[in-house]
């Protein structure tokens, strides 16, 4: 099965703005910090919505292929690729963990149990895994009943929140802080990928180019132009203007909405050849490629300046910056190649460790 470059440079294009959005918080002036509260507001559909959105499709990927080859091997189990996927997700636990932990000490951030995009994704996958064996129209529907309960649990804990009591640790636990990615309302999103990682696996598996075209335009182009057209209308009316504040109902369904049609945007330029995007694209999928390595290490870039830039200054840093910063995974990319991922080494680790485990189980029996 060939990849699908449109899962690439989504991906890539959600961490260049989680590192673009994060200079920019990083950077800016008090005075002007209104230009971050924006770019954090109005381009969630590329910053955490959409990674955990991805990381959902990847995950379907990933079941998908590891269930077709069980059933073509007499070796590999399922039960296996469920060990490593289980003993990645624990390793992407305990980096988030570790990382609010970093993060309360030199950032003075709000405790180490904070939805960073990190420890929703994490979480997200441990809930994600029985689903995968569940109905498309299944998970959709618990997508939206995640979505509408956040809605009554965040009005009903609010209240409590500075509260030492039950109510004002579970209020901690599921709304740490409530502006980040919250379980509750950003599960939704990892889990809706796995329904779309369901449909780009099919598409992956077809040889034939007219039925490989009548099926994006039947499954992926059409619904996500319709579908994405109604949640972005749905969510700019409900309780207007309420769209722009990310932790809201009306903000995941705008959200999901933009996602939908921006993938349909990127299938439809890939798949039908409209153009030819590999060149345009490359830059993003260098950030596709190290995704999790640059989103851990493009924090080391929060010592570089003090928050003294304005509104025009700013940019007169963070272009050149993130330049040399793209070159210079581009130098590692030719260098080191998938040996400088540490997704690819949380990977390895993993299966070492189940290829392990299952060896000492043979011994012992």
């Amino acid at each position: 099965m060939k990849r699908i470059k449109s899962i690439d440079i989504l991906r890539g294009l959600c961490i260049f703005y989680m590192t673009f959005g994060h200079l920019v918080s990083w950077w800016i002036s008090q005075t002007d910090f209104w230009l971050y509260e924006i770019i954090w507001n109005y381009g969630a559909p590329i910053g955490g919505g959409g990674f955990l959105l991805v990381s959902g499709m990847s995950a379907s990927l990933s079941y998908k292929r590891n269930k077709l080859k069980a059933q073509n091997s007499q070796v590999f189990k399922m039960s296996r690729a469920r060990n490593i996927y289980m003993l990645r997700t624990l390793i992407i636990f305990l980096i988030s963990t570790s990382w609010n932990f970093m993060g309360t000490l030199f950032m003075g951030l709000s405790g180490v149990w904070l939805w960073f995009v990190l420890q929703t994704i994490s979480i997200s996958l441990f809930m994600a895994w029985p689903f995968l064996k569940t109905s498309r129209i299944f998970r959709i529907f618990i997508c939206f009943v995640f979505w509408i309960s956040n809605e009554f649990i965040l009005y009903w804990l609010t209240p409590y929140s500075n509260e030492q009591n039950i109510l004002g640790y579970l209020f901690y636990f599921l709304y740490n802080s409530p502006d980040q990615n919250v379980i509750l309302g950003y599960f939704p999103f990892l889990l809706l990928g796995t329904v779309l990682g369901d449909l780009f696996f099919e598409l992956g598996n077809l040889e034939d180019l007219k039925e490989k075209h009548a099926f994006v335009k039947r499954k992926v182009l059409i619904p996500s132009g319709i579908y994405g057209s109604l949640l972005i209308t749905f969510g700019l009316l409900y309780k207007f203007p309420d769209f722009s504040n990310k932790t809201t109902f009306s903000s995941h369904m705008f959200i999901i909405g933009i996602e939908l049609i921006l993938l349909a945007f990127l299938v439809y330029f890939k798949d039908f050849r409209v153009s030819n995007p590999r060149k345009r694209f490359k830059f993003f999928e260098i950030y596709s490629f190290y995704s999790f390595t640059i989103f851990l290490s493009h924090h080391l870039l929060y010592f570089l300046f003090q928050p003294i830039f304005n509104i025009i200054e700013i940019w007169f840093f963070i272009i050149p910056t993130m330049i040399i910063w793209t070159f210079f995974f581009r130098f590692i990319y030719n260098k080191w190649g998938k040996y400088a991922s540490i997704k690819f080494l949380i990977n390895k680790v993993a299966v070492h460790i189940a290829e392990r485990t299952d060896s000492v189980k043979i011994v012992k029996s």
